[in-house]
């Protein structure tokens, strides 16, 4: 128990500091861990982790028919049997926020802040369709190995809350715009998280 005091109180002690970073977790698109490097009125944002969250396994499953006319094969017909991943998609986000906090809501538990910025995200993920095609009339079944890499520009708009003790929290917008390799292909997400700012 005395460990435990200790150590709070030294957490605790860094809040006189200027508290230049912070480190933490995000829940969303991507869900994973986020730091944050604070520069005044503007900040470094990186967030890593499990990307495609609001569109779970469909979002891969669904693009079978955009993978398969790509590759050309041009079958007398197809059908799509399953989708198979050996690990979830990664994403990566990278943000340069300008940041503002809100008039009026500063008080001597936190302040509330609001921001605006653009990055960059790449995302991977490495999967497996099986599928059936028809050829002179007879059936067969096979499966492909695909790996898919998504590379894109993003704009970013949220809200931070920081508190008096070294902790922030957030919620925020994106809207990521695909450069590589769906030119021009909108994703709408999201997050909330925390970060224990030093």
């Amino acid at each position: 128990m005395k460990k435990v005091l200790v150590l709070i109180l030294v957490l605790f002690s860094f809040h006189s500091i200027a508290q230049n970073n912070g480190i933490g977790f995000r829940l969303g698109d991507p869900s994973g861990i986020t730091y944050k490097r604070y520069m005044g009125d503007k900040a470094l944002e990186i967030s890593l982790g499990r990307t495609h969250v609001f569109y779970g396994n469909n979002w891969y499953y669904n693009r079978f028919d955009v993978w398969y006319k790509n590759k050309e094969y041009y079958y007398d017909d197809l059908k799509n049997i399953a989708y198979n991943r050996s690990a979830p998609p990664l994403g990566l986000q990278v943000h340069y926020l300008f940041q503002k906090p809100i008039n009026g809501t500063s008080s001597s538990t936190g302040t509330l802040d609001w921001y605006l910025g653009f990055g960059g995200q790449l995302s991977f993920q490495s999967y497996r369709y099986v599928y059936d095609y028809k050829v002179d009339g007879v059936w067969y079944r096979t499966d492909d190995r695909v790996t898919d890499i998504d590379l894109g520009a993003d704009g970013v708009i949220g809200l931070e809350y920081k508190f008096s003790a070294p902790f922030a929290i957030f919620l925020d917008f994106t809207l990521f715009m695909e450069i590589f390799d769906d030119p021009f292909l909108p994703w709408g997400q999201g997050g909330i998280g925390a970060r224990y700012n030093f």
